[in-house]
């Protein structure tokens, strides 16, 4: 990772892909969200707790007994009834506040009071509140953390979209960042003298000018995007600064995670204080059918180099309890380690409606267990591994942030025809991600669907760049310009997401065959698959290993590049390596021993 340079409260970001240390979680580990006991974790083979709450004596034994890694939680939101009993004389020094000066629930947490007071969002700004944070992380490291997560990591930031936080702190925050501004960004602002700026009467005077018949959302008025700039990089700069805290207590570098959820706008703002992504992600269980927008988190995950521990929306969960679809869920389990990442272990997860407010889904055991311990059997072909890509896709986040939508369905249609992407990050003022050729050129063609979103330098790389490599405006164009590395027919939907090591290569094939009524995907036969093994780095493979959690492994031959698949039930990899001769350490426990590959 660059190290950050801090000025004046703010931060500016770079864009790194990947550490050459160790990833604090790898594609093989189990993680679980919440504490259980040792029995449970062994049970699914778990080696991470991602929100493990403050560790007490008998939690941190259970995990020690087990050997999982222990991310202690810090509640940004969700701690208000410890913050009040911090603070109860002073407590709503510490509250955000919207236009008219009055608080805000947080909106998943109506349902909780503390001593008759409504859990409401508090500011990340407030002097009270930031001491109250501190407090915590060192409590916290001090408990005996391996790591710490920290929840709703973006503070008042994660709260822009309900038009917060106008209390005298942001705006006296937002004067100083201004001052700050070249006198030719101000001018494009309209701001000639930004000391003076009072963003909070500016917005006022601006919705009472509107027409009554049309009344205005302070999200729309012009400076909004200046503003949400500015309280990203305040909020990522105080991520920063607890990073460094944590590890001052520990006295050596801890790991930080975050509920960084990147299919939603801005949570890239701090990346570079966070080492795991352990986040909500949006999986759409009411439409009873796999979705391929998870693997949009996941690229973009891989994008900045860091794992993503992915749980469901506190609404997803609750469909699934309502239900009880355990059988999906698997399916959303298989899709993230074959996206080369993690899905949190389905033990305690939260639920959420208006209707019933907080509640909790703890999913069969003997249906997901199974599926974990696959994982921890075969780590060595998963761990090490990187995701081929057929097509590098770039995006530029100021365009992501603006219309979130179009990105989600541009990618899943490259999803729905197996072309396996890249995303290629490229930065705006919020987020810094200098692009260089050699990421553009990381893959067999490029995909620029929005240049006019990049920055002009940005911008002047791509032109060049294009007038000398295969390039691309729309998916139709690279649908037509390229063969997939892999594909498949079968008389079903398949997805498959290949991997490639030095020497090495893993082809996963999810099936997408989904059934509510069976709660279980339809076993799908003879599903015939076609490989470039050159592309893959296996040229010359006449046969690969066929693993899969429900049957035993076994050889198949590759006949020209093609595969026969006699059976896939829900996930099944596809092992090419030039690595070993003798017998496949896929298949012999004398020589697969589970244990992970260097990273490659």
């Amino acid at each position: 990772m660059r190290k950050s340079t801090l000025s004046a409260g703010m931060c500016l970001f770079v864009c790194s892909v990947g550490s050459a240390s160790e990833p604090v979680v790898k594609p093989s580990d189990v993680v679980f969200m919440y504490q259980a006991d040792r029995t449970t974790y062994e049970q699914y083979g778990a080696t991470v707790l991602a929100w493990g709450g403050t560790p007490t004596a008998r939690s941190r034994e259970a995990a020690d007994q087990a050997g999982v890694k222990f991310f202690a939680s810090v509640g940004m939101v969700t701690e208000f009834s410890r913050y009040y009993e911090r603070f109860p004389e002073s407590y709503e020094e510490g509250l955000c506040r919207d236009i008219d000066g009055q608080p805000v629930k947080v909106p998943w947490l109506t349902d909780h009071q503390h001593k008759g007071v409504p859990y409401w969002w508090c500011c990340t700004h407030q002097p009270q509140f930031r001491e109250y944070l501190r407090e915590r992380v060192v409590e916290t490291v001090q408990a005996g953390a391996d790591g710490v997560h920290i929840d709703d990591h973006l503070g008042t930031a994660g709260g822009l979209w309900l038009g917060i936080c106008f209390c005298d702190r942001c705006v006296a925050a937002f004067q100083d960042y201004l001052r700050r501004q070249p006198a030719e960004r101000l001018a494009q602002l309209g701001i000639d003298a930004p000391a003076e700026f009072h963003y909070r009467d500016v917005v006022r005077q601006w919705r009472a000018a509107a027409d009554s018949h049309r009344p205005r959302s302070v999200t729309q008025h012009p400076l909004w995007n200046e503003w949400s700039v500015f309280q990203g990089r305040a909020a990522a700069a105080f991520m920063l600064e607890l990073r460094e805290l944590a590890a001052a207590t520990a006295g050596r570098r801890l790991p930080i995670g975050a509920n960084a959820g990147l299919l939603w706008p801005r949570h890239l703002a701090d990346y570079q204080a966070i080492d795991l992504f352990s986040a909500e992600t949006d999986h759409h269980a009411s439409a009873e059918k796999l979705t391929d927008l998870p693997i949009v988190a996941y690229r973009m995950a891989d994008a900045v180099g860091r794992p993503y521990a992915a749980t469901a929306s506190g609404g997803d969960w609750a469909y699934i309890q309502e239900k009880q679809l355990p059988g999906l869920v698997r399916g959303w389990v298989a899709l993230s380690y074959a996206a080369g990442h993690c899905f949190m272990a389905p033990h305690r997860q939260w639920c959420y409606t208006p209707e019933k407010g907080t509640h909790w889904y703890s999913g069969p055991a003997d249906k997901f267990a199974p599926l974990y311990q696959f994982v921890r059997s075969h780590a060595r072909w998963l761990d090490g591994f990187r995701s081929y890509a057929d097509v590098a896709v770039l995006m530029p986040h100021r365009s992501f942030v603006q219309d979130p939508r179009r990105w989600f369905d541009l990618l899943g249609e490259l999803s729905a025809a197996n072309v396996s992407y890249r995303i290629v990050l490229a930065g705006d003022a919020l987020v810094d991600c200098p692009l260089t050729p050699a990421q553009l050129a990381d893959g067999r063609t490029c995909l620029i669907p929005d240049r006019d979103g990049l920055l002009p330098a940005d911008r002047e790389l791509v032109d060049a760049f294009a007038a000398s490599h295969p390039a691309c405006v729309t998916v139709a164009e690279v649908l037509a310009t390229i063969k997939p590395a892999v594909r498949t027919k079968s008389d079903g939907v398949v997805r498959a997401l290949p991997r490639v090591a030095s020497g090495s290569a893993v082809i996963h094939l999810l099936n997408y065959e989904y059934d509510a009524q069976r709660d279980d995907v339809l076993p799908l036969a003879n599903v015939e698959v076609q490989v470039d093994l050159q592309v893959l780095g296996v040229a010359g493979a006449t046969r690969c290993e066929l693993l899969a959690p429900d049957m035993p492994a076994q050889t198949v031959p590759v006949g020209d590049g093609t595969i026969t698949v006699p059976h896939l039930g829900l996930w099944s990899m596809l092992v090419f390596s030039n690595q070993t001769s003798g017998p496949c350490p896929a298949c012999d426990p004398a020589v697969g021993d589970g244990m992970p590959l260097g990273r490659g």
